[in-house]
């Protein structure tokens, strides 16, 4: 069957159940299946996730809907269990381009290649061009750079940053947005463009009616957007990078690449692939930034997935996701029609309540990198059609920006050697049994640290290596609110101090650590820049 043959087949019927000859030659122009299946009991599942992707799962039913490439396909088939396929969950029809629209009918701002919001996916060169676009016209708040080629070679990992300072490393959180890292869930890659435009007008309008939450955002934090992980995937077999009709799962080798992160339970090759170069581009992003939040953006559901994907156990910050994914949640439903957002636990999930999973980029990023990243399905269609993206901006604008906003709150301080004055990179702020699993917060390369929190009353130890720790005892912190502790400073330990007291030794309690300490009362509302802890300590003789 030719290509053009198939694509016309695909066309009539949308929930069309798709025969074997039709899955082979689906098979053979994308490489790539998406299918359904039926587990006899939960623990069943385990048996496929090391091969296959899943998509999907139902606990009630237990109905799976999963992703292979060819070579997992195969190997899934050999098992003889019944599966289907559905032509509405494996979309090849075309949609609608910029090169599509008449150039005369579009009204470009100066110096922009595409008009926002937009009506149309970008071709890659659009969207490399607009990219540059945005530094061109406003370079003082914007800078636009490359974290790398993808597998094919011909395209770039694309960011932008925006800030005031843009190009000074600022005290001030990085906060992270990243699209279609699934090369067939375009919802988010325009979106991304969208949030860009808006960021800049809001900014640089002072009539505009969100200029004040907007500056205040960019004056306060540096933004950095990623559009698209995967370009490879969403322009697969288009020659020239026009088209996203083939658009797919899969980058260039056809390799998930939210299954190929390293994974804190399942080893560094989770998926048993090597790591891709998009995977590799980002893992560098993550170790040379420490970013405070983050969101991936992704589509084939409506809600908001919170770590952790690869267990059942409760992350330590669970209070805070359940606030933050529910104001996404919120946000979006107000701004949109019913029945928007509100899959699942009425749009929000634990990513294993889902279904389970690992090497997911989430989890990597929350376990290694102390960064707060969660994902947002923003629509039931994988591929929305053109006409809809002006809408989809609008459900999500106002969520989008509540997000980054959140990474603005709860604690934050500069971590300093007390006798250089030198700032400590790395340092760890610990609150005392309640972080785990890499929920704690890390000084980046200035020794200034960002924790958001859930309101409550939080012992702290700040930790580094080769410094004596320091107790902050019943910190205090509400929702939304930004709390400063000041310059903490450290004192380095004496070679015989080696073995100091950290928060990993046997049976230690915040109440222990409370009595066996003398405390200096500060006041953290004066009006003093600077406070420092290094008095905090006064019985040395409790690290000898």
């Amino acid at each position: 069957m030719s290509m053009m043959a198939f694509i016309m087949f695909l066309y009539p019927i949308y929930a069309q159940e798709l025969a074997k000859s039709e899955i082979n030659a689906l098979l053979d122009l994308q490489g790539e299946v998406t299918f359904n299946f039926k587990v006899d009991n939960n623990a069943q599942l385990s048996d496929f996730t090391h091969y296959l992707t899943i998509i999907n799962y139902d606990y009630a039913t237990k109905q799976v809907k999963a992703w292979a490439n060819q070579a997992q396909f195969k190997k899934f088939i050999n098992t003889d269990i019944s599966y289907r396929v559905y032509k509405e969950d494996n979309d090849i029809n075309k949609r609608l381009m910029s090169s599509d629209i008449d150039p005369l009918s579009k009204q470009l701002k100066q110096g922009y290649t595409l008009e926002f919001p937009l009506k149309a996916y970008p071709t890659y060169q659009d969207y490399a061009m607009q990219m540059q676009n945005f530094e061109n016209e406003h370079s003082d708040i914007v800078d636009y750079f490359s974290i790398g080629t993808t597998e094919q070679g011909d395209k770039e990992i694309l960011f932008v940053k925006i800030s005031d300072n843009v190009t000074t490393n600022e005290l001030e959180p990085k906060l992270l947005y990243t699209s279609t890292m699934h090369g067939d869930e375009i919802a988010g890659f325009p979106l991304m463009l969208n949030l860009i435009d808006y960021f800049i007008t809001a900014y640089k309008d002072k009539s505009h009616p969100d200029h004040k939450k907007i500056s205040k955002l960019i004056n306060e934090s540096e933004i950095w957007i990623n559009p698209n992980a995967n370009p490879d995937g969403t322009y697969h077999l288009s020659v020239d990078n026009t088209s996203v009709t083939f658009a797919r799962r899969g980058n260039y080798n056809n390799i998930d690449l939210n299954r190929n992160y390293p994974d804190n339970i399942a080893g560094l090759h989770p998926d048993g692939e090597k790591h891709q170069l998009e995977t590799k581009h980002f893992m560098k992003l993550a170790f040379d930034n420490q970013f405070v939040i983050a969101a991936n953006f992704h589509g084939g559901s409506e809600l908001v997935n919170y770590p952790w994907d690869n267990t059942f156990e409760r992350h330590a910050d669970d209070s805070w996701w359940k606030l933050t994914a529910g104001e996404y949640r919120k946000y979006a439903q107000n701004h949109s029609p019913f029945g928007y957002m509100d899959d699942k636990n009425n749009g929000i999930t634990n990513g294993a309540d889902w279904y389970l999973i690992h090497g997911s980029r989430q989890d990597y990023m929350n376990s290694k990198h102390q960064c707060k990243e969660l994902t947002v399905e923003l629509s039931e269609t994988k591929k929305p059609f053109a006409n809809q993206l002006t809408a989809l901006w609008r459900y999500n604008k106002v969520a989008l920006t509540n997000y980054l906003i959140q990474g603005t709150y709860g604690f934050r301080g500069i971590i300093k050697d007390a006798q250089t004055n030198l700032p400590i990179q790395n340092a760890q702020i610990k609150a005392i049994d309640h972080d785990s699993n890499g929920s704690w917060a890390l000084t980046d390369r200035n020794g200034s640290f960002y924790r958001p929190i859930y309101s409550g009353a939080y012992d702290l130890i700040i930790e580094a290596p080769n410094y004596k720790p320091i107790l902050l005892p019943r910190m205090l912190i509400d929702n939304y609110e930004t709390k400063s502790l000041g310059s903490i400073k450290l004192l380095p330990a004496l070679p015989k101090e080696d073995a100091l007291l950290t928060l990993n030794e046997a049976s230690l309690q915040s109440n222990t650590l409370k009595n066996k300490f003398s405390f200096k009362t500060y006041n953290l509302e004066s009006n003093s820049s600077e406070l420092t802890w290094i008095n905090l300590v006064k019985n040395i003789d409790l690290f000898r």
